[in-house]
């Protein structure tokens, strides 16, 4: 009987099930001995709009392949979900369906690495006082591009993301806090205890996660795994990064396929989350932030953060090249969708100028990026420049740009 049970939820994303299951039978867990363990896996897919059948024979094929492999009919389901009820309650539907002590929560956009499971294994089962163990995150094959750790939201994170758009020297500020607490993460070669989680992977025990009452269906996507991680805190444990298990995700290849249902819903999610923690004074925080970015007659004051000082590169389906001002001993160049860079990844480098290898630009999607620099010569971070990159490359595939009207 399984021992492990690998769940994973499924929306618009066959491709890339088909591959992280293929990855996981690979890169299979094991016991303390170091013994293969039996494990499963089951994916929920939640009514996905697009239903390509030789995508879906694809994973179908691999999860046939992992019954074969552990000699067992319930080690590779596919759950067609009737409806999308949103990423907690698709989970939830997974974990009523498995059987293993040990709980591995999973995005279907990753990579499962050799020893990845069960260095995760070792932390969580080494110490008692671990809620979940994680990884650390790489949006590349290569491993260069670090993913930064979530940022738990308090009504002060609210606040901040708020206030962010009316203050260019406040967005500069918050941006090179996060970079700091981000770097702590990234650099780190001992267990880190974390604020929050990524749900994007992440191991427990399975007893422990349902006295945790799982996932709160409320959310219909995102702050889920907010929700959870303020639920382990409270009840006393960690949320702990493990430094020797390493994780490839592509990041939220879900929510590009549908970014208008992904962002009506991030916002209920929201509001839920800061009236669950915070009652009143949070759903008058959500509303009160919600109104300073998007009330039209504050839009003037909004506009004090131009974006002059950004160096275009223009649109292009060739690789971004940035040239700095000066040659670095050592330097950080973030990359995010959000000109704030209040999320982004982290690579490091060295010399006068950074561009992507060849297999990172594969990974890129076309997507208007924004890119800093930070010398780390003298230690501290010290901006040297900020760029603006649209992307007309998709995977590693040229693509056309939208007309206006089409």
């Amino acid at each position: 009987m399984a021992e492990l049970s690998v769940l994973i939820v499924n929306y618009n994303t066959w491709q890339e099930c088909a591959q992280a299951v293929a990855s996981l039978r690979e890169n299979g867990p094991t016991r303390p001995d170091g013994s293969p363990m039996p494990f499963e896996c089951v994916v929920v897919d939640n009514a996905s709009p697009l239903q390509p059948e030789p995508l879906i024979r694809k994973v179908e094929h691999e999860l046939a392949l992992l019954r074969e492999q552990q000699g067992d009919d319930r080690a590779g389901v596919l759950i067609r979900h009737t409806e999308n009820g949103g990423y907690s309650k698709g989970m939830n539907l997974a974990f009523a369906h498995s059987r293993g002590r040990q709980i591995l929560i999973s995005n279907p956009d990753l990579i499962f690495l050799d020893g990845l499971i069960s260095r995760l294994q070792r932390a969580l089962e080494a110490d008692p006082k671990i809620g979940i163990a994680v990884p650390k995150g790489y949006w590349d094959p290569e491993l260069r591009g670090h993913l930064p750790p979530n940022t738990l939201p308090t009504l002060g994170d609210a606040w901040g993301e708020a206030l962010a758009t009316y203050s260019r020297a406040f967005t500069r500020r918050r941006a090179k806090r996060l970079l700091r607490s981000w770097m702590k993460a990234w650099d780190a070669d001992e267990p880190l205890n974390l604020p929050m989680m990524s749900g994007c992977l992440f191991l427990i025990e399975r007893d422990y996660f349902e006295s945790l009452g799982c996932w709160d269906e409320r959310y219909p996507l995102y702050y889920e795994d907010a929700d959870l991680s303020v639920a382990i805190r409270k009840s006393g444990r960690t949320i702990t990064q493990v430094p020797d298990a390493s994780l490839i995700h592509f990041v939220n290849r879900s929510g590009m396929s549908d970014l208008e249902t992904m962002w009506s819903r991030n916002r209920v999610s929201k509001q839920r989350y800061y009236a669950k923690w915070y009652g009143a004074l949070g759903r008058l925080t959500t509303a009160s932030c919600r109104w300073l970015v998007s009330n039209k007659l504050m839009a003037r004051l909004r506009s004090i953060q131009p974006k002059s000082d950004l160096i275009d590169l223009g649109s292009s389906a060739d690789k971004p090249v940035l040239e700095l001002s000066r040659s670095c001993e050592r330097f950080v160049v973030l990359m995010s969708l959000d000109y704030r860079f209040f999320l982004a990844a982290g690579i490091y480098g060295s010399g006068d100028r950074w561009t992507p290898t060849d297999v990172a630009f594969s990974s890129f999607v076309s997507a208007t990026f924004f890119f800093q620099v930070h010398d780390l010569s003298s230690g501290a971070p010290e901006l040297l420049g900020t760029w603006r990159y649209d992307c007309r490359s998709h995977l590693g595939h040229s693509v056309e740009p939208v007309q206006e009207g089409s």
